[in-house]
This record gives C-alpha cells, structure tokens and sequence, in this order.
C-alpha cells in the first residue's frame, strides 16, 4: 500500500461532535432564547390582564351638589342641555365611539364654577349599556355665567353597538355655585 491512501491522523476532523467549547455556546444561546420568551409572555400577560389594584378613577366632580340635595334639585331646573347631537365614529385603533356635542344653557341667576355632565347610551329597555361621567366646568371654562352659555363636546370610547342602543343623552349629574 502506498502511503497517499493511508489514514493520516494529523488531518482527521471532528464532525458531528461537539467540542466542550460548542456545548457552553449552546447553552448560552438557550439560556437567552429563555430569557427573552419568558419576558415576551410576561409582557403580553400584562397587557391583557385588568389589574384590580389600580385604584379607580375619580367619580366625577368633587364637592359637587348632586340629586338629592335641595339647592341642586331647584337649581336643575334652570339648567338645559340643548342642540344635542350624538353620532358614532371609529377611533384610531378601529374601536366605536360615541361623541355628543350640545349647548349648556344657565337660565338661572347663579354663576355655576362647577358642573358635571353624563354621557350616557341607554338600551331598549332604558337601562344604561355605556356612561361617562365628564366635569365641564372647570375643565372646558372656568365658570358659566348666569344666564350664560357654554358649547361642550364629550367622547365616550368602547361604545356598545348602534343596534343596541336606543337613546343617547347629555345628562346633567352635578354642580358647585
């Protein structure tokens, strides 16, 4: 035999095995592929997941007069919410919503610093399917004058369904003289 045919073990290669080099690669490379899927889970976990530790939002106008109380109950009388118009729309992420835009008129002799206004969508039956309670006064104007007039405009996201909906209204749920 001549020596060209003959195995030489100074060319002889390792394939198919792996070196103990390789091996702790492997584990590194694995170790972050974990690491980045756990996060990417506990990232999309929380996004989808309401948090009853979040404290809710305020329920309107602090301090404001409400229905029950005898200077609100006189004084409402003289306040109207007229040209009322809703209309539905889709918001930038292809969601329903409803805006209501309308006309707060003080017909009273008081100047009112403080009011709050409810958008409410009823259903068939005249049970409310969606609400949002809004201050007015002071968030748009600083006050309304008596016998004064304020223009409002209020959004209401995650709107129900137009054939659910049977009446949409601007109610008027409190107010601070």
């Amino acid at each position: 035999m001549s020596q060209e045919n003959q195995f030489n073990p100074i060319f002889e290669q390792d394939l198919g095995k792996f070196q103990n080099k390789d091996n702790k690669n492997i584990i590194i490379v694995a170790l972050v592929m974990a690491v980045f899927l756990i996060m990417a889970g506990v990232i999309t976990y929380n996004s989808y997941v309401t948090h009853s530790k979040t404290p809710p939002s305020p329920t309107g106008l602090i301090g404001a007069l409400r229905p029950g109380n005898s200077d609100y109950d006189v004084y409402i009388k003289q306040i109207v919410i007229s040209n009322q118009e809703q209309f539905y729309s889709t918001n930038a992420l292809g969601g329903l919503q409803i805006t209501a835009k309308g006309r707060v008129q003080n017909l009273g002799n008081r100047m009112i610093k403080g009011l709050e206004v409810r958008l409410v969508a009823y259903d068939m039956d005249y049970k409310p399917l969606a609400e949002r309670l809004f201050a007015v006064v002071p968030n748009f104007k600083s006050e309304i004058l008596a016998n004064g007039t304020l223009p409002i405009t209020i959004s209401m996201g995650k709107a129900p369904d137009e054939d659910l909906v049977r009446e949409i209204k601007l109610e008027v749920t409190g107010l601070i003289f």
